[in-house]
């Protein structure tokens, strides 16, 4: 029969780029959080040896490249069984946008084809797996708030991390992670332990080293998180690195009154959505 699995996106609340590493990553220290955007994924087995994807909703670029297809054949590779089947992916999480919806196709993939094999890989196993696939991908494996650092793979959970109310705002344009970096200058800092357990503290501490380049670089950005603020957002930051901008709401019928608004203003795609404390593919 048929599996389906939803995966979620995720918001950056904090990102800084400490230092350029010799394996050719960034050396990052991050605020990782799932939230109630999902893409949706119908694994169906196949007879013959084959993986097949069939996307709808957006243009996802070559299937070859796809993380759902790389990541099918990394558990194959991994847990020595062989691995048939086709991947029918509706996605509504923008592509290019920061928000992790290819990372999270892959890990929500990982998982389930583990759930299906009956468990071949341990945690420790399928987060190895993970890392080779893409340095957001071990957050999704698990998602809940998480701080994270090296490349993103080493991660601790954020506990008592605050709910709240989100409008994303992805403009007409895409930004890859190489173009965000390329402009980017590491600063390299020392982090104490932060408690963030009030909407207030979450938005005190909102920072993202991308917004540097990025806002004056792509002016529809500062344009967006400014129209954001004037709504009612209590805060407002650009998601990884880019080009979907995040605000923080208080409350929902202030997130639903700016949603309309920046629906009006056309400045790009509007999603109303909230943070989620953990997220699981299977109960």
């Amino acid at each position: 029969m048929p599996m389906k699995i939803q995966t979620p996106a995720k918001i950056n609340t904090q990102l800084h780029i400490l230092r350029k590493r010799e394996d050719g990553y960034h050396e990052l220290y991050m605020h990782m959080v799932p939230v109630t955007l999902f893409d949706t994924i119908v694994i169906t087995p196949n007879a013959g040896n084959s993986i097949q994807l069939q996307i709808d909703g957006r243009d996802c670029g070559k299937q070859k490249d796809n993380l759902i297809v790389k990541a099918a054949h990394a558990f194959g590779q991994c847990s020595g069984l062989e691995v048939s089947f086709q991947f029918q992916l509706s996605k509504r999480i923008p592509v290019g946008a920061g928000l992790g919806g290819g990372s999270g196709n892959a890990a929500g993939i990982l998982q389930a084809l583990n759930h299906y094999y009956q468990y071949p890989l341990n945690m420790g196993e399928l987060m190895e797996v993970a890392a080779k696939l893409g340095s957001d991908v071990p957050f999704f494996l698990n998602p809940r708030p998480s701080q994270a650092r090296g490349r993103g793979e080493q991660l601790t959970p954020l506990v008592q991390y605050p709910s709240c109310c989100l409008v994303v705002v992805k403009p007409s344009f895409s930004i890859s992670t190489a173009q965000a970096y390329r402009n980017c200058q590491p600063t390299p800092m020392d982090f104490p332990q932060q408690k963030i357990d009030t909407i207030d503290a979450l938005v005190g501490s909102l920072h993202n080293q991308f917004e540097q380049t990025l806002l004056p670089e792509f002016l529809d950005l500062a344009k967006i998180k400014k129209k954001l603020l004037e709504y009612g957002a209590v805060g407002a930051l650009v998601s990884g690195s880019g080009s979907a901008v995040f605000g923080i709401f208080a409350n929902q019928p202030s997130q639903i009154q700016a949603s309309q608004q920046l629906e009006h203003d056309q400045l790009g795609e509007v999603f109303c959505c909230q943070t989620m404390e953990s997220y699981q593919y299977f109960s």
